[in-house]
């Protein structure tokens, strides 16, 4: 762990999953100092760098330091407390996949909002997306013989990208598209089911994930 004992971190997001969940998720791992800020908006979005959120503020020593974008916060703070191989090549094999992730987003976006001539056109390229991004975690997966981890046989960066990115397409997506999780969950193989509920048992996570609504019982519930 780089950081110092003294060293404290404030998160700023709204009071929602989103793009902040790797975040909460890796301060919460390496249990660090902090504290969450739901900023009034957008009364303070011209307070922010770039006018956006999440925000990561680290104070030590007297010195503040401030950085902004989920995945930037996301990797500085996986560095920072030893969730990111020191190994340039596996770092970037692990970076490789949460980028891999991130383009779903417009993807997403580009379906939900489609016009009723691109609408299916939009659903397809979502879904082959969606699937190819499947594939990859499964292929990881298979690769490392923890079958409890994407990588190696402790809890990485790889882990934790891996369950807030379901939880986003599972959970925090059905406020914008109902049906997102009935779309999701069936792509899923038992391998890759058993590692995100594998990954929501991690005692590390506790403190966070038990304030949560558990991941397992969407996961294993059938539609009606």
């Amino acid at each position: 762990m780089l950081s110092g004992s003294d060293t404290v971190y404030v998160l700023r997001y709204f009071d929602l999953i989103g793009r902040a969940e790797g975040c909460r998720l890796l301060l919460t791992a390496a249990n660090a100092s902090w504290t969450e800020e739901h900023p009034e908006w957008p009364a303070e979005k011209a307070n922010q760098p770039f006018e956006r959120l999440p925000v990561l503020v680290e104070r030590s020593n007297g010195d503040e330091w401030i950085l902004c974008e989920s995945l930037t916060i996301e990797r500085y703070l996986a560095r920072v407390f030893g969730f990111m191989p020191t190994d340039l090549k596996q770092a970037a094999l692990q970076e490789q996949m949460v980028d891999q992730q991130a383009d779903l987003a417009p993807a997403f976006m580009a379906q939900l909002m489609a016009t009723d001539d691109m609408k299916s056109k939009q659903i397809d390229e979502f879904n082959t997306l969606l699937d190819r991004i499947v594939k990859e975690h499964g292929r990881i997966l298979s690769r490392n013989s923890s079958k409890q981890h994407l990588f190696g046989d402790q809890l990485s960066y790889a882990d934790i990208s891996l369950y807030a990115f379901y939880k986003v397409y599972i959970v925090y997506l059905k406020i914008y598209q109902s049906n997102i999780d009935e779309i999701v969950k069936p792509k899923l193989t038992p391998e890759i089911i058993n590692l995100i509920l594998s990954i929501e048992k991690e005692p590390l996570l506790a403190p966070h994930l038990s304030k949560c609504d558990s991941m397992a019982a969407v996961l294993t519930s059938k539609a009606l």
